[in-house]
């Protein structure tokens, strides 16, 4: 769920976030506080760009194990931790 959230939905939002803060901070100034059309397809645009930026990261650094080789976690052995490794698969006859 996390992961959905993190690589969906933040991407997608964060540019109308900004732009909001924007908005804030510059009424406050005395300047204009309203959304135009040309500031939300921006907006969109830039969203959905960040978005599949984050869809194709994962894609490349999530993925399968190579074929023959096995992972082990860390492990904790006479009061010192192991650090995980890839080994090759035993080969089974």
């Amino acid at each position: 769920m996390i992961r959905a959230i993190l690589f969906h939905i933040i991407p997608l939002i964060l540019p109308f976030v900004v732009y909001g803060v924007y908005l804030y901070f510059n009424a406050r100034a005395g300047g204009d506080k309203s959304w135009g059309k040309t500031s939300l397809a921006i907006a969109t645009i830039s969203g959905l760009l960040l978005m599949a930026i984050s869809l194709i990261t994962l894609g490349l650094v999530s993925g399968e194990s190579q074929e023959g080789t096995i992972y082990v976690p860390p492990r904790f052995e006479d009061g010192r931790i192991i650090d995980s490794q890839i080994l090759p698969a035993e080969k089974k006859d």
